[in-house]
């Protein structure tokens, strides 16, 4: 069984001194930081909970060294199906794929018969346990975690609904779709609220690697977003993406798909965007960061088998530097599993500094 000494690894001074740098860069004052995680010892989505715990034991120790604006922390991730199994479902693990889960409605009718399990329960119940078992291992008593997989409203549902009816009842039953994304609103806002009272230290989403107190905002991810035209996802994901946000400040978005359809409603929908992550060859960045501008925090990120269109990540990170103006927020993520890697140190050195 591994142990660390948590406060010997991670002085409480220099963890109070990042998060007030990274509070200034949320505030605006710093245009540009970066962070770099490990994945060397993979925990997430592990069934045998003591596994998941040693490993994420392992894997703090692996990221003790890594250079960057990092706020050592636990991912809490049992699956893109967490918010959905409360609402039932079957849940299974193919072999060699990730966990996944059954639809319970496949037709309109069923909608209203939609009743979903309490928000303390399911998966918040097992991230507190997890946190709470990593704490006392660490010795530290308040480790920074994570959400859960926070899904959107859209992202949930559609878990929840065979998939061609799903799409089919935006025209022919709109006031069904209406009707579930309401009440699986109202739920995902009391997960997120049982998540924040049984574990003080949640300071992040899931993904990505950012460090986002509760008073600034929470996380979510919208990656149903890029499947509907601009027309249906004005009508069935801004507004309850808006109500989440209203009930916590503001929302950081990610969505690993193509979303550039989106952006000019996505600026005019009244939402407290605190920020974006976008996806290399998914997005249209100029028109993003022109959009935009510096009302949003954005985070570049690539699909790996684009890397080298860059010739490496630090190439990457270089085209992104060049397409923004003076004011424009970047965090990024530095990928320590790359050859570049110290590329890509060196790189964001001579940038932050420039921005600074």
């Amino acid at each position: 069984m591994t142990s660390l000494d948590f406060n010997t690894m991670y002085p409480p001074q220099k963890l109070h001194d990042t998060k007030n740098h990274l509070r200034n860069f949320w505030n605006g004052g710093i245009k540009t930081v970066y962070s770099a995680y490990s994945n060397k010892y993979e925990y997430r989505q592990l069934e045998n909970l003591d596994d998941m715990i040693e490993n994420a034991i392992l894997n703090l120790l692996a990221g003790k060294d890594l250079p960057g604006y990092n706020i050592p922390r636990l991912a809490i991730d049992f699956g893109t199906i967490s918010t959905a199994a409360f609402w039932g479902g079957k849940i299974y693990k193919p072999e060699g794929g990730m966990i996944w889960i059954y639809p319970v409605i496949n037709t309109a009718e069923e909608v209203t018969s939609l009743k979903a399990k309490k928000a303390n329960t399911g998966d918040v119940k097992k991230s507190c346990e997890l946190w709470q078992r990593v704490n006392k291992r660490t010795g530290n008593g308040n480790l920074s975690c994570t959400m859960l997989d926070l899904q959107g409203p859209l992202n949930t549902l559609s878990l929840l609904w065979e998939q061609q009816n799903f799409m089919m009842a935006m025209y022919d039953y709109p006031e069904k779709v209406h009707y579930a994304l309401n009440i699986i609103t109202e739920h995902l806002i009391s997960v997120i609220k049982s998540m924040l009272e049984m574990i003080p230290a949640i300071e992040a989403p899931l993904w990505p690697y950012i460090w986002l107190p509760r008073d600034i905002g929470v996380g979510i991810t919208e990656d149903y977003m890029p499947l509907l035209s601009p027309e249906l996802y004005k009508e069935f994901g801004l507004p309850y993406v808006k109500r989440i946000a209203d009930e916590f400040k503001g929302v950081f978005i990610h969505c690993c798909g193509q979303f550039s359809q989106h952006i000019d409603n996505l600026a005019a929908s009244g939402i407290n965007i605190l920020g974006l992550e976008f996806v290399y060859p998914n997005i249209d960045i100029e028109k993003l960061f022109g959009v935009f501008g510096s009302s949003v925090v954005f985070v570049p990120n690539i699909m790996d088998n684009h890397v080298s269109d860059f010739g490496n990540m630090t190439g990457y990170f270089q085209t992104v530097n060049e397409k923004r103006n003076k004011e424009t927020r970047l965090w990024f993520l530095l990928r320590p599993d790359l050859d570049d890697f110290s590329d890509q140190v060196e790189f964001m050195g001579s940038i932050v500094d420039e921005v600074q």
